[in-house]
């Protein structure tokens, strides 16, 4: 009987050796091979924030074997699907697509967002555009500004929700030029996209992957950023400043990243950070990025908390300016 279970916790003891050295979280049961992994983006399918976590969903695929499908689920400018992470299970099965509209949502009394939310990986930063249907009369930013001046309220800025980072950036712009347009949100980049090009909306804030994902019937008027994109097709597209409106202070971009609710198992968390990281890191998901025009910014858990800190603190005083803030 002795040796009998000598034997039997010899044979335990390996299994277990076997299962740390080959899956890391494996010996506590994440991920089940028979659970796939959500990531809820906020936004609607077709818009830039959807596509990135899409491209990204595939490569965690195939680096960890494990299944890992998009859900969108809009509304409240990103809010909604923000707060069905954070009413679900804390157990790693459910990610949310986060970023800027997560920390603007936050700000503005949406939802609870980042208060609630843990960190697990950052991926990249999207520059925003003003653009137009390429069959408007606005050639230059200065066209446009000019002609909202002599009309107050009738031309139409479109943003993906005011709940997001575009929602502040609209606002923003409206502040700076006297209030002078109808700032009109949507509801996500897809929405956007079509009321621009369907002609309901006369202007939008756009990001960049967005622009060129419709290049040929967008004219780019202004990136937000206070450098020119890295791609050679929207190379020449003027910064604010260079349009004539140095000093304004808005958000320039859209930042990606992906949280869990808070409560979430640590060896989870570690877990999907390594996962991101092989896909980030894929030569598939690398050349979406430099396709789109993408900057990458890659950290994962406390690093990532420390640099999503510096984001919080910049974006406080721009909401407050906004008239947004209720935090």
């Amino acid at each position: 009987m002795k040796k009998t279970a000598i034997a039997l916790l010899m044979v335990g003891l390996m299994l277990v050796t076997t299962l740390i050295s080959a899956g890391g979280t494996q010996e506590l049961g994440f991920p089940d091979p028979e659970k796939s992994i959500t990531i809820v983006v906020p936004h609607a399918a077709g818009g830039s924030t959807d596509l990135i976590f899409r491209a990204l969903a595939e490569e965690m695929k195939k680096a960890s074997g494990t299944n890992f499908i998009v859900t969108n689920i809009t509304g409240a400018g990103s809010a909604t699907g923000t707060n069905e992470v954070i009413n679900g299970a804390a157990d790693g099965y459910m990610l949310l697509g986060a970023g800027t509209h997560t920390t603007a949502a936050t700000m503005q009394g949406l939802t609870a967002g980042y208060l609630e939310l843990d960190y697990v990986a950052a991926l990249n930063w999207d520059p925003f555009i003003i653009a137009v249907r390429n069959d408007k009369p606005w050639k230059t930013l200065a066209d446009l500004i000019n002609d909202a001046k002599s009309r107050p309220g009738k031309i139409s800025l479109g943003n993906a929700g005011m709940g997001g980072a575009t929602g502040v950036a609209s606002v923003g712009i409206n502040l700076a030029f006297s209030k002078s347009f109808n700032v009109t949100p949507f509801n996500g980049g897809a929405d956007l996209i079509a009321s621009v090009l369907g002609g309901h909306c006369d202007v939008g804030v756009f990001s960049q992957s967005e622009v060129v994902a419709n290049q040929a019937s967008f004219r780019p008027l202004a990136i937000l950023t206070d450098a020119h994109s890295t791609l050679a097709s929207l190379a020449s597209v003027p910064t604010l400043s260079e349009a004539g409106y140095p000093g304004i202070t808005i958000p320039g971009g859209s930042f990606r990243s992906i949280m869990v609710k808070k409560g979430t198992p640590e060896a989870a968390k570690k877990w999907l950070a390594d996962t991101a990281e092989k896909a980030f890191n894929s030569a598939a998901f690398q050349k979406f990025m430099k396709d789109n025009g993408l900057i990458p910014v890659f950290s994962k858990l406390a690093e990532f908390k420390a640099y999503d800190a510096t984001i919080i603190a910049d974006y406080v005083p721009i909401l407050k300016e906004a008239g947004l803030y209720k935090l």
